[in-house]
């Protein structure tokens, strides 16, 4: 007897499928005797799994989160078996040979490797094993007190069987076997799987028997005849048959095929044994049989009186004592394919992926492959990052170091969750890899290393400038002692400012030709010694000694992220090279690693090489195209031994399906696939994958927002429908800087509007949250709000109007001072009679702020103005005198202000102005 592993037939594309079955049409003609095909079912069970898990965990970590996770997981997989009613399916080949047994089953073998099937021969263990199954409960207790004889019938044989007319009662089983007697003239390929699949516990059993040629030839030509002298005979009559007439065109093809020796005859007799705990389950199951049979054109019966017959025929014993046959031919036979689906597939050092189409559990383990390296394809959405986050905590679970290059700062709450270290790299961190650091490499290893690290950092170099930093990297190692001899290695390596003071002595004495050379490269390196990557320019601060390590970049500018992941990719790289433990790379968001073909030399590398040091590399991007468009991303592909496709956007699907060569079925899963819904393609084995994740690893992994925003809240015992009032809503003037997201959407919901200006002090227009008054401009509400904001840093008792006073009002020393702020927006009529309210009122202890700098000019005719940004040095000055009479024209002008007595806006203005001015003098305009 074999073990068969089954393969997914039904979405493999159409060419995979017409070679699969080809292969099974030779696999059959090679047949001179008689097989059985049984595919048994038995209880989804984990527990050796589960307890080889345990062991692991306990042996690697004794923490006591480690413990609470792993109880956490057993609970969750022993709920979805119990609640889905998951039942496991076993496929395997019996050979009922009497004689030269060893020949047929080594013939076997080899014919169904040559399908690609993985299948091994059963002990005497396992054959004990699968025959109790038929029988008893598998798990048992199992009696040792008994002699080797009555143990083994105890293990087997149940304690009693009731032979009823339509049933079998074994033990407190109720069993009904149905056999098959008419199938359809045709069928689709593989047509078995439908049946398969359907959940209930069921076993199925295929007899086939192959004719004798000479038997076969005799019986043909007997049946030929017979045929065409009925149609002889009924033609005489004048009666037509055309059922008789297809029959005879189909045997006679038959004979003919036969004759060229293309197809053989065979027997074929197909059983399900259905089982129920009550005789009500066992109808109803039947029911379901019967009815998923007829909607296959199959004619099913339930033989009566000789169900133990049936029960004999359906146990893996070879023996097909019902005896309801059909013949059949070798292509006919060939869409009989039995080994369609996938059921549970353990390895026991393996993970747990997610379940199949059949609900079964995935367990995997990738280090058992050729190769440990994968790639997650998914569109934004898909699941990726939530797969790539379950799978380093079950791999971290089991024994596996983890380490984690994460750009978007994402993996924070899993580091926490395991006690891993997170070691964050950023503008202001003071962990930080000096890029000229030998990190373990070797002295000529690591300049080599520099040379395809520096377009990264530099931009394209050219052949010649390639040379300079050869001969000046040479000159910066010597001088720090680091020669071609080990023992140098361990002295302090030069940084960057030492490369760049050696380029500029070096361009001192280079030709007028060669200084262009070294001037852009001094440019280009001073960003990373004097400019804003000078972060950088020092030495390596590293350590790390934990089973799960996460580097945070995502504070990083993202200009220089490459470098950066390029710096802890060669760092974790020769780091790992000197573990030979089980390890995984994780390279998150890798399309910016892929996208410069600078990088792609090395990725190489590491991608070639890391299976010598049991070293996994994970790498997670969003299009396929990234991996497609250089070397670096063909070799990954080309060496990856496992990929994961979740949902994939319709304007890359046509790449993917040609990359993958998916069929139409597995194309249409992608475009349709909910989150964490996809194909998993394990060495060219292609399975539909769903992922799952138990409570516990669901609220740490989550990249959902509105789920981190309700886990948030929840660690705040906060309820985000208002949040507390830590902010004063009357002030009207806030700088969006200064204030979380929260509170700016909040702000937002009260009447406040975001809005960039620029401060008192000019420089970058910023963003501010801003409350205008009634019918106001938020500009000019802006600068009335910041002069407020400064000068309340020298005087307490300062007023703001809205109506016909002065915008601002402040006094010193008893001097009421006003402010008019003005955006140029109001007509001259009523900027005179503003001038005339604020000369009665103030005199001339008042001045203008314009918002616009062109309207200096037009409002200095009426009086003093300002621009915002002589503000806050006149106020200063202002306020520090410590007594203020009069502030007057010359009291102003010493103090900075351009002040212009005389002047008109325009002519109309100006006569207008007089006007006013002779009627507050009590005099008429011929007077003034």
């Amino acid at each position: 007897m074999f073990k068969v592993e089954p393969i997914n037939f039904s979405i493999r594309n159409q060419q995979e499928k017409d070679i699969i079955i080809s292969t099974f049409q030779k696999f059959l003609n090679s047949l001179d005797f008689p097989i059985q095909i049984v595919i048994a079912t038995d209880t989804l069970n984990l527990d050796i799994y589960l307890s080889h898990l345990s062991q692991r965990v306990e042996s690697h970590n004794t923490r006591n989160n480690y413990t609470k996770l792993l109880d956490d997981f057993k609970k969750h997989l022993q709920t979805i078996i119990s609640k889905e009613g998951l039942l496991n399916r076993s496929f395997y080949v019996v050979i009922p040979e009497k004689e030269e047994l060893s020949i047929q089953v080594s013939v076997c073998e080899e014919l169904l490797k040559n399908m690609n099937l993985r299948c091994h021969r059963l002990n005497n263990e396992e054959l004990k094993y699968v025959l109790s199954g038929f029988f008893n409960d598998l798990y048992s207790e199992t009696a040792k007190d008994l002699p080797e004889k009555d143990r083994l019938l105890y293990e087997i044989a149940p304690t009693q069987i009731i032979n009823t007319p339509t049933e079998l009662k074994i033990d407190e089983t109720f069993v009904r076997t149905i056999a098959v007697k008419g199938y359809p003239r045709s069928v689709e390929e593989g047509f078995l799987d439908k049946i398969i699949t359907l959940n209930g516990r069921f076993d199925i059993s295929l007899h086939i028997e192959p004719y004798l040629i000479e038997t076969m030839m005799l019986m043909l030509n007997r049946e030929l005849q017979k045929q065409r002298g009925d149609l002889w005979s009924m033609e005489q009559k004048g009666i037509i048959n055309p059922s008789l007439e297809i029959k005879y065109q189909d045997t006679r093809k038959v004979l003919e095929n036969l004759q060229k020796g293309m197809e053989k005859l065979f027997n074929i007799s197909l059983y399900i044994t259905c089982k129920g705990k009550s005789l009500a389950e066992l109808n109803i199951l039947c029911k379901k049989v019967e009815s998923q049979l007829n909607a296959l054109l199959m004619v099913p019966m339930r033989p009566r009186y000789q169900q133990h017959k049936a029960l004999k025929a359906v146990l893996p014993l070879g023996r097909n004592e019902l005896g309801i046959k059909q013949n059949i031919t070798t292509k006919g036979l060939s869409a009989f394919f039995p080994f369609t689906s996938q059921f549970l597939q353990v390895d026991d050092t393996g993970i747990l992926l997610g379940l199949n189409k059949n609900g079964i559990p995935i367990i995997k383990d990738i280090f058992k492959l050729y190769n440990a390296n994968g790639v997650v394809l998914a569109s934004s959405g898909g699941g990726k990052s939530y797969f790539t986050k379950l799978m380093i905590a079950r791999l971290l679970l089991n024994g596996t170091k983890v380490m984690v290059i994460d750009p978007q700062a994402e993996y924070t709450d899993l580091v926490g969750m395991f006690q891993g270290q997170l070691i964050t790299i950023s503008r202001t961190s003071e962990t930080i890899i000096n890029p000229l650091d030998l990190m373990g490499h070797e002295y000529d290893e690591k300049k080599l290393t520099l040379l395809e690290l520096f377009p990264i950092m530099l931009g394209q170099t050219s052949e010649i400038q390639r040379a300079v930093l050869d001969r000046a990297l040479t000159v910066v190692y010597q001088a720090k002692g680091i020669t071609n001899d080990k023992t140098t290695w361990r002295n302090e390596p030069p940084i960057m400012a030492d490369l760049l003071q050696q380029l500029v002595a070096m361009s001192q004495h280079a030709t007028q030709t060669e200084r262009e050379t070294y001037r852009s490269l001094i440019n280009r390196i001073e960003m990373y010694v004097t400019g804003v990557f000078s972060f950088v320019n020092k030495q390596t601060n590293l350590n790390f000694s934990n089973r799960f390590v996460c580097f945070n970049i995502g504070d990083m500018p993202t200009q220089v992220k490459p470098t950066i992941m390029f710096l802890i990719l060669d760092y974790v790289y020769m780091k790992m090279k000197k573990d030979i433990e089980r390890k995984m790379l994780v390279v998150d968001e890798a399309w910016s690693l892929l996208q410069r073909t600078e990088d792609e030399g090395y990725i190489f590398k590491i991608v070639k090489t890391c299976r010598k040091f049991n070293l996994a590399l994970l790498l997670i991007t969003q299009d396929v195209g990234d991996l497609l468009k250089n070397d670096a991303g063909k070799a990954l592909l080309n060496n990856s031994e496992y990929t994961l496709l979740l949902r994939q956007k319709p304007s890359i699907i046509e790449q993917v399906e040609k990359t993958f060569q998916l069929s139409a079925s597995e194309r249409e899963r992608l475009l349709t696939a909910q989150t964490g819904e996809g194909i998993l393609i394990i060495s060219n084995e292609h399975t539909e994958i769903k992922i799952i994740a138990s409570p516990e690893e669901h609220n740490v992994i989550t990249t959902n927002a509105d789920e981190k925003l309700k886990k948030e809240i929840a660690k705040a015992n906060d309820v985000v429908t208002e949040f507390k009032k830590t902010i004063d809503y009357s002030k009207g003037y806030f700088k969006a800087s200064s204030l979380t997201t929260e509170e700016v959407d909040d702000l937002l919901k009260h009447e406040y509007h975001l809005s960039g200006h620029i401060g008192l002090f000019g420089g970058k227009m910023q963003d501010y949250v801003l409350k205008p008054r009634y019918n106001e401009s938020a500009e000019h509400f802006f600068v009335i709000k910041a002069i407020e904001e400064y000068v309340k840093k020298y005087v307490d008792k300062i007023e703001l109007y809205e109506t016909r006073d002065a915008d601002i009002v402040f006094e010193v020393n008893g001097n009421r001072i006003a402010i008019e702020v003005e955006t140029g927006s109001q007509k001259d009529s009523r900027i005179v009679e503003k001038v005339q309210m604020l000369k009665k009122k103030y005199g001339t202890n008042w001045f203008f702020v314009v918002t616009d700098w062109q309207e200096k000019e037009r409002y200095s005719k009426l009086g003093i103005t300002c621009v915002r940004k002589e503000v806050p040095p006149k106020i200063h000055e202002l306020c520090k005198v410590s007594t203020i009479e009069v502030i007057g024209s010359n009291t102003l002008e010493n103090h900075g202000f351009e002040v212009q007595e005389q002047g008109r806006i325009s002519h109309e203005s100006g006569e207008l102005l007089k006007q006013k001015e002779g009627q507050d003098n009590g005099t008429t305009k011929e007077g003034i």
